[in-house]
């Protein structure tokens, strides 16, 4: 009862409103709006009629015995396959007769047993590379293997990789690092350099390096889903070893989910470029910048009253806010801008969505687009587990991943998070 109350407390807050300044709400809401309100009207229509849909498989799965974590395997499964050119039609969870084929034929161009069943180790490697793929597939040098071979290409590339072979195409990527590891020193501007003295005095040595460059959430979820591959699979309720490592294989699966999510809505956006959409999600997280002033340091309750104010004098329906919400959450994580992620996930917090908060915690507690802030990553992650418990999850936010988030969370509150890469460290 008593966190029931929390969360009524928080959704209560969530609609306080304080003054605010018209020209600055008409500036924001041209920001916010813009061209992506036609398209998120037409997609209103469209989720009416997936609610249907939804409605009619539940029905089947209550009677097909089938868990809701299985369900969502095998929905995962099934967007990676028809991701990768293995058609297997509607993403309903059940694997039938066509996702058994389609699994046949991917384990026949992988060089696996072909049996149309999946065992963990190639599940592993479809979602994993699935993952990849959304992240990755504008970056060179996969963009061009893209370009050329299509999604099937960059799945045998991704399998090359993993057999130890190189991938062509002159430029190659930038391999996933282990805890321990540093990102490769950049190139030292000649302003930056500092002349090291000759070894005639006593003088130590003085060189000039490189400032190290913004973190990258890509890179850090590259790493974590290599890493989760290798252990054979994520971490599951009551077998939680590494609560850090945990919760951050938990960030890249809301991470995954945010970018399907984004691409679903934006295919229902006419005449719009993913340039275009871009360019209005660097909109939304300008018009967001001074509310996310002090999230490190501000409790919950306060940067949700504020931003839900401010959201509520913009002039835009909160429903389309939601929407472009959701669509700049994904855009950030497929440009790697965590300052957009960030912005986007308290946008959609305030706006009533508190299971984002989820996303806001993971980004806190690691520093990705704000100061690291642990004991406020803390609060906005049981802000969302509250909203979760109570039916309003999001993200795939499924019993069993509210159970590990749970567990994990618990575990490292005391717990540092991992070292961010820095090419500012060294060592022997």
């Amino acid at each position: 009862m008593m966190k029931r109350r929390l969360c009524a407390s928080f959704v209560a807050a969530s609609m306080v409103v304080v003054p605010a300044q018209r020209a600055a709400a008409d500036e924001a809401a041209a920001l916010i709006g813009g061209a992506l309100l036609g398209g998120l009207i037409v997609n209103e229509v469209h989720k009416n009629k997936q609610r249907q849909r939804q409605q009619t498989q539940r029905r089947t799965y209550q009677s097909s015995g089938v868990s809701s974590a299985q369900r969502q395997q095998n929905r995962e499964v099934q967007s990676a396959l028809n991701y990768f050119g293995y058609n297997v039609g509607t993403v309903d969870g059940s694997l039938g007769r066509r996702s058994r084929s389609g699994i046949s034929h991917f384990q026949s161009d992988m060089g696996y047993p072909i049996d149309g069943y999946l065992d963990d180790h190639e599940r592993g490697f479809l979602l994993t590379s699935h993952q990849r793929a959304l992240a990755s597939a504008h970056v060179a040098p996969y963009n061009q293997i893209l370009a050329s071979q299509g999604q099937g290409g960059l799945l045998r590339t991704y399998r090359n990789e993993q057999l130890g072979i190189q991938t062509p195409q002159g430029v190659q990527p930038v391999q996933p690092q282990t805890h321990m590891a540093m990102t490769a020193p950049q190139a030292v501007q000649p302003s930056q350099v500092v002349t090291a003295r000759a070894a005639t005095g006593a003088a130590l040595p003085n060189f000039g390096f490189a400032q190290p460059g913004p973190v990258s959430i890509n890179a850090h979820c590259n790493e974590v889903n290599l890493l989760t591959t290798s252990n054979g699979g994520p971490s599951r309720p009551g077998q939680v070893r590494e609560p850090v490592f945990a919760l951050n294989e938990q960030f890249c699966q809301a991470r995954s989910q945010a970018m399907t999510e984004a691409s679903q809505i934006e295919v229902t956006i006419p005449n719009m470029t993913a340039v275009q959409v871009e360019q209005q999600c660097a909109g939304l997280a300008q018009a967001m910048a001074p509310q996310m002033v002090g999230i490190d340091t501000k409790a919950p309750s306060e940067v949700v009253a504020a931003t839900s104010a401010f959201l509520q004098n913009s002039g835009q329906p909160m429903a389309s806010l939601i929407s472009g919400g959701k669509i700049c959450l994904g855009v950030g994580y497929r440009t790697d801008n965590a300052e957009m992620a960030l912005a986007s996930a308290t946008l959609l917090a305030s706006a009533g969505q508190l299971g984002y908060g989820e996303v806001v915690s993971h980004q806190l507690r690691q520093g990705f687009g704000a100061p690291v802030g642990m004991a406020r990553a803390g609060e906005w992650m049981r802000l969302a587990l509250n909203a979760a418990q109570s039916g309003s999850g999001v993200l795939g936010q499924t019993s069993e991943r509210v159970a590990v988030l749970n567990e994990a969370s618990t575990s490292a509150a005391a717990a540092p998070a991992i070292p961010v890469f820095s090419a500012s460290t060294s060592g022997n």
